[in-house]
This record gives structure tokens, C-alpha cells and sequence, in this order.
């Protein structure tokens, strides 16, 4: 059979070290049943004339795309039977027949989900491979939808069959793996651990990154170090808020503190990675945040020298949040970036923008000081001291 793979074009740049894991596990499962495999972008002409198509979706408010992408091949083959799963198929599932999928696909590939993604398929080769050693979560955070994508809890493959996966990886010319968990770092001593044992102990001499984040309050000091040995040399985790209070409405207040992350950063510094390389997140445009809430958690990170991660929320159908706020009459594609326009919110988008604006001022500071610049933290001190004003980082 010829089967094609569709990932639909997207709005924007969706990050440089992202990959549909889904559809590359789906291109090595139908490679090893013997069938010829064809990935294409957009809406394009392919190569062969397909028997199966699957069309794959991300967020939710990309769904225009994703329908225009299912039209388009269905017009093109009226014939062959078009599927369509992913992410917003997932979460939407009703919404998403609007799009004339002849089936809509819930969860995930049974068949498929265990097989190494394969990016050999893709148009373009990448120097890197993205991949899970998991699906799902302990963690019920508000605004995640992790939960509903993946069940509930968290199933975590055999370390033993990630090994082999690297392995295979490695074989295909690939020095350089990306892992998207929502909590690789859970249960560290029976998965993350001696995964990375294997690996020092086999020398393979791999680059090894976590862009997704760990849950602060996992990172001892013994596992930042055996991650450094094995070769991570990118590592991330999160903070969301230094408010209590939103903390509680977020489902986090038992998850990471101040101090989990502190000790974290710490850790990680003195197993080997440079603070300012360290990614930390944290989310803004929470109806529930204030202006100064944000400015906290901001002000809290620039004094830990890290690399700062401010993530507009976006609600996301099913989730506790989406739910709060009443959100089923508006558009799926109204609601990207558009918090601010939900009643009650403390902000405005202006103000959102004046956060990443200040993000990035000492992202780029302590990228090129450590920093220790004196200008640095008279900066931050009078941020500290006097709440510093828009006008003021703006002339800067």
C-alpha cells in the first residue's frame, strides 16, 4: 500500500526542535508492514498515488488549517480513505468531522505508539529526532490537557526499549534526541536513571535535550549529574507562579515550590549546566493572575540567571480552566493569545507584551554577562525596589 502522511501547514514557525512524534511512529509501523510511506507539508501534489492517507492536527485554534488540508486530499483523491487524528482531532472530536475526515481518530496508534519515530520520512532531513519515554502525567494541572490526550497517570515504556530506540536512532545518523515527556523525570530511579546508565555505560556519545520541562521538585543532585555524564546538555523545567493562591487554582500547590526550584537550578549548576542555558517556564494571562502576580514570578527567575520562558495561556477545550470561564460559544481559533478579552481579567494584552519584552532584555543580558553585569542587576534592583514602569524598560 501507499500511505501518505499529512502534516498540515501551519501559521507559524512551530518552534525548531519540535516533530509530529504520532506520524513518524506511524511511518515506521507501516514501513515495517512492507508499505511505501510518502510525508508530505501543506497542501501539495504527492509522489504516488496514496491508499490511506492520515492527516495529523496540533493546537486546537490551527484547525482551519487542518481542515483545509483534509479538503484539499479529499478532493484530490475522492477515493481514498482519509483519517484524521492528533492533538485537535483528539480533544475535539465533533468539531473535528466539520472538516470532511472520512473517520476521526481518538488517541492514539495502538499499533504504532511503541515503534521509533522516524524522521528519515520527512521532505527535509533534521539533525535531530523527537521522541517520548512516556505518555501522561501524574499531575493535574488546570490548564493542561494531558489527561485527556493520554488517559489518566502516566505510562512510562521500558527503559530498556528506550535504550533500544536510541540505539536505532543512532544507526540512522542521528546524534541528537529531543524527549517531549510531560514528566520524565517521575519515578527517576526506575526509568530516567538507569537510562542514562545505559547510555554512559555503552559510551554512545549523544546529545540529549528535555525543551518540554521537569517537574522542579525530581531534580536531586544525583540525577543532574548522571543526566550531565550520559550527555544532556539542554534541560528545562517550570515554575508557573510564585503567587499561592494561583498556584492552588492551578492544581500546583503540591508540585514544585519556590525552593524545589531553586535547589533544581542549583543542581543542575553543579552537575555542569550554565544557569543561563537552563529554560524555565512559566505561564501568563491566567484570568486569574494580576500584573504584579507576573511580575513576581518574572523577577523571581531573572535573579536565578536563567534562560526565562514566558507561555501565554491559551485555553484548551476539556480542561478545568476552559471550563471556569464558559468558553464552548467562542470560536476555537478566537481563543489563541486572547485571555485578555476574557471578563474579569486583571490585564491587557499590552501588558503581556511588556513581560516578554523585559524577558528578553536579560535573557539576552544573561546570555552575554553570566548575569553579573552591574547595569544587569541595577536593573533588576530598581525593578525590585520600584516596581519599575513600562515606560522605563522601554526606553532601555
Amino acid at each position: 500500500m501507499n500511505i501518505l502522511l499529512v502534516e498540515p501547514e501551519k501559521y507559524k514557525n512551530w518552534g525548531s526542535n519540535n516533530q509530529y512524534i504520532g506520524l513518524l511512529r506511524i511511518a515506521a509501523y507501516h514501513k515495517a508492514i512492507g508499505d511505501r510511506v510518502e510525508y508530505i507539508y501543506g497542501c501539495s501534489t504527492p509522489k504516488y498515488k496514496p491508499d490511506f492517507i492520515y492527516v495529523t492536527s496540533m493546537f486546537t485554534y490551527w484547525y482551519k488549517k487542518v481542515w483545509e488540508a483534509v479538503r484539499y486530499y479529499k478532493q484530490l483523491f475522492p477515493k481514498v480513505k482519509v483519517m484524521l487524528g492528533g492533538i485537535y482531532a483528539t480533544l475535539c472530536p465533533e468539531h473535528a468531522k466539520q472538516s470532511g475526515a472520512d473517520e476521526i481518530f481518538i488517541g492514539q496508534h495502538e499499533r504504532a505508539k511503541y515503534y521509533p519515530p522516524d524522521p528519515t520520512v520527512l521532505p527535509e532531513r533534521p539533525d535531530f529526532v523527537y521522541t517520548m519515554t512516556s505518555y501522561g502525567c501524574p499531575n493535574y494541572c488546570s490548564y493542561c490537557a494531558t489527561h485527556l490526550l493520554y488517559g489518566q497517570g502516566i505510562e512510562q515504556i521500558p527503559f530498556l526499549e528506550v535504550f533500544k530506540e536510541i540505539l536505532i536512532q543512532k544507526e540512522r545518523g542521528f546524534r541528537k534526541i529531543y524527549f517531549g515527556d510531560d514528566n520524565i523525570s517521575h519515578n527517576a530511579n526506575r526509568h530516567l536513571i538507569p537510562l542514562c546508565e545505559l547510555i554512559i555505560k555503552n559510551k554512545l556519545k549523544m546529545e540529549f535535550s528535555i525543551p518540554g520541562g521537569m517537574q522542579a521538585s525530581h531534580v536531586t543532585k544525583g540525577l543532574a549529574k548522571i543526566m550531565w555524564q550520559a550527555g544532556f546538555r539542554k534541560v528545562s523545567t517550570a515554575i508557573e507562579s510564585v503567587n499561592e493562591n494561583v498556584l492552588l487554582k492551578m492544581g500546583r500547590k503540591n508540585n514544585s515550590t519556590k525552593d524545589d526550584v531553586v535547589n533544581c537550578i542549583d543542581n543542575f549548576e553543579a552537575a555542569g549546566f550554565k544557569r543561563h542555558e537552563i529554560d524555565v517556564y512559566f505561564i501568563i494571562g491566567m484570568p486569574y493572575q494580576t500584573l504584579d502576580d507576573i511580575l513576581d514570578t518574572l523577577t523571581f527567575l531573572i535573579k536565578l540567571r536563567v534562560w526565562i520562558h514566558p507561555q501565554r495561556w491559551t485555553p484548551i477545550p476539556g480542561t478545568l480552566d476552559y471550563k471556569r470561564y464558559d468558553l464552548e460559544k467562542w470560536d476555537l481559533e478566537d481563543l489563541y493569545y486572547k485571555s485578555f478579552l476574557i471578563k474579569g481579567v486583571n490585564f491587557k494584552d499590552k501588558d503581556l507584551e511588556f513581560i516578554y519584552k523585559i524577558a528578553r532584555f536579560f535573557n539576552i543580558g544573561a546570555r552575554y554577562t553570566g548575569g553579573e553585569s552591574l547595569f544587569m542587576n541595577d536593573l533588576l534592583h530598581q525593578l525590585l525596589r520600584d516596581k519599575l514602569s513600562k515606560a522605563q524598560i522601554l526606553k532601555v
